[in-house]
């Protein structure tokens, strides 16, 4: 049969189409926002990369940039028992060295650099790397940083939303430490990358216990203990939540059958993070436990010479470490205050600005402790919170010199914080009308977020089979 075309058909497929394009051309929250805030961290990042003050700590990472390439013999010297190679695990050094590879560089750069003399001496003895070695490792460090931002996004959105997402992704991406650190030529991106890719994977873990998130959430463990060590710990108590989550069932105080899904998964992290951790570092294949030991003794050797070595930013304890990170992360590294002075720069230049990046962390605390209380243990939300405290506890705890880069985890935790502390005040506006403004972005209409006590969790758990069921968020106040 022939299809009559009529004006009423021709008036109905150009609606069809007109109403595809809108489609098509909508601006998307989930894909325009954590695109944007990529594109604002890279330009930041990039721009100051050139101008970053040079430390001889990018020497070492660039000097090992070789490790990349000697992969192709893992037993060779480069992987024999000495104090280079067992001194830092060896994932930042491949960083440095695909980098390199994809600029059109070589992994053949400068010497190891000589604490004990100055920047000439070292200069003189072919331990300063080539400015175009420097930009370029600089350059790719830009780029883990800015992903870094989009994957914080992530984390918070999964947690509460958008808005929080938003936020959390837009400190990161302003904080003065988060670019001074991408702008460098230094391991710590690559460690806060892992870390939220963690959480993330955590909290999917959580949400949908599989085999498939339980491999890549030790992989991603393993990993992190080959850039920075402290993640491969964390696998431990990880095991120790999941033998807790299963007693827990037992006597009824988790949800049995999520708890029973999730709690093997976690119990295996730790066996499937060493062999990750031990398949990326070639030094540890001849005796893995026994080089990995040495490995962490060497570190800690490291912690206590720079402590001695620099009295002046030795830290005594805990607290000692928590006064730092506040004295850091309030007065020098504030994403908030240094906004703020940049704004009233204009007017009154030379202002000085208290920044709120830590009230609303705090703030933030409170929300991620009620939605762990709402969610349960078995959650999504209560895996990622246990990884992220674990990790900050682990820094708090093993800090013995108060270096800059050593608070980047930090600033990546509160980044976390900040956005759940701007979502509950989001929410507040919200149901007063002041979030009502961003209808009018073409492309972007905002509904008013749920009142706190109704926010429910994307995957809610059915109380009798334990399985996820998507149920829509209630609006308003009942």
């Amino acid at each position: 049969m022939i299809e009559q075309f009529t004006p009423g058909n021709l008036q109905s497929s150009w609606t069809v189409r007109r109403d595809r394009a809108r489609t098509v051309l909508r601006l998307r929250p989930a894909i325009l926002v954590p695109f944007l805030l990529f594109v604002l961290s890279i330009s930041i990042n990039m721009a100051h990369v050139a101008t970053t003050e040079f430390h001889p700590d990018e020497t070492r990472w660039i000097n090992r940039a070789h490790y990349f390439t000697d992969l192709r013999d893992p037993f060779g010297p480069t992987w024999e028992d000495q104090y280079i190679t067992r001194g830092q695990p060896p994932l930042g050094s491949y960083l440095m060295g695909l980098g390199l590879l994809l600029q059109g560089r070589d992994t053949t750069t400068n010497g190891v650099w000589d604490f004990a003399y100055g920047s000439e001496w070292n200069a003189i003895a072919g331990a300063m790397p080539e400015q175009a070695d420097l930009e370029a490792a600089r350059r790719i460090n830009a780029v883990v940083g800015a992903v870094a931002v989009v994957v914080v996004y992530f984390i918070a959105n999964a947690l509460a939303g958008p808005v929080a997402g938003a936020a959390a992704g837009f400190l990161l991406a302003i904080h003065p430490l988060h670019i001074w650190i991408a702008s460098q030529a230094l391991s710590d991106q690559l460690l806060i990358l892992l870390v939220s890719l963690t959480l993330l994977t955590a909290i999917r873990l959580g949400n949908r216990p599989g085999r498939g998130s339980a491999l890549l959430l030790g992989v991603l463990l393993g990993l992190g203990g080959a850039a920075k060590l402290s993640p491969l710990l964390l696998s431990l108590p990880l095991a120790v939540y999941g033998v807790g989550l299963l007693v827990l069932a037992q006597i009824g105080l988790a949800n049995g059958a999520r708890a029973r899904s999730l709690g093997p998964l976690l119990i295996a992290q730790p066996t499937i993070a060493f062999i990750t951790f031990v398949v990326a570092y070639p030094y540890l294949w001849p005796d893995p436990i026994g080089r990995t030991w040495q490995v962490f003794q060497t570190r800690s050797q490291e912690m206590e010479e720079q402590s001695a070595a620099w009295p002046g930013v030795a830290i005594e304890n805990p607290v000692d470490a928590l006064t730092r990170i506040y004295d850091r992360l309030t007065w020098q590294f504030s994403a908030t205050g240094n906004l703020a002075e940049d704004i009233l720069g204009w007017f009154r230049p030379g202002t000085s600005v208290w920044g709120i990046d830590l009230v609303l962390a705090a703030v933030g605390v409170a929300v991620l402790a009620w939605l762990v209380m709402h969610r349960g243990l078995a959650s999504g939300t209560a895996l990622m919170t246990f990884l992220m405290a674990g990790q900050a506890g682990a820094i708090i705890v093993g800090m013995r010199v108060d270096f800059y880069r050593y608070h980047l985890p930090i600033a990546l935790v509160v980044a976390i914080l900040f956005g759940l502390g701007t979502k509950l005040i989001w929410q507040w506006l919200a149901n007063r009308g002041g979030a009502r403004i961003w209808n009018l972005v073409p492309g972007i209409a905002v509904e008013p977020p749920v009142a706190p006590a109704r926010i429910e969790d994307r995957n809610t758990i059915d109380s009798s089979t334990g399985a996820s069921v998507n149920r829509p968020a209630q609006t308003g106040s009942q």
